[in-house]
């Protein structure tokens, strides 16, 4: 049986593939995004930023107890917008904030690789 874990982070990278028209990365550029479902707001995505020739970065996640995993047997489209009146400092302002906010939310924190020439 896969781990929750694991399938949150396929799924993350599966919907970052659908992101980008033509030749899929699942690289989502840092800042605050905002997972909108059924015209609701359902989660927020912080990206903290990095050096363009990073390998290897961290998605922290904050999900709502509305939000639904989208699959086969559960259609759903995920819209993830940027938001740009939202700024944190670190992971934990992030996590302090959508805690306070959204104390029913479960954060959630993915690993994504590059996959390029120049990363191992």
């Amino acid at each position: 049986m896969i781990r929750k874990a694991t399938t949150l982070f396929l799924f993350a990278l599966a919907l970052a593939s659908l992101l980008v028209p033509g030749q899929a990365f699942a690289q989502i550029d840092p800042g605050t995004k905002i997972l909108i479902q059924y015209d609701r707001l359902v989660g927020v995505l912080w990206v903290p930023e990095r050096l363009p020739e990073a390998c290897e970065y961290q998605e922290h996640w904050y999900l709502f107890p509305e939000y639904r995993y989208p699959g086969n047997e559960n259609p759903i489209d995920t819209l993830i917008r940027h938001d740009p009146d939202q700024h944190f400092e670190n992971l934990e302002h992030f996590l302090d904030t959508m805690k306070s906010e959204f104390p029913d939310g479960r954060p959630i924190t993915t690993v994504a690789i590059e996959h390029r020439d120049d990363c191992p």
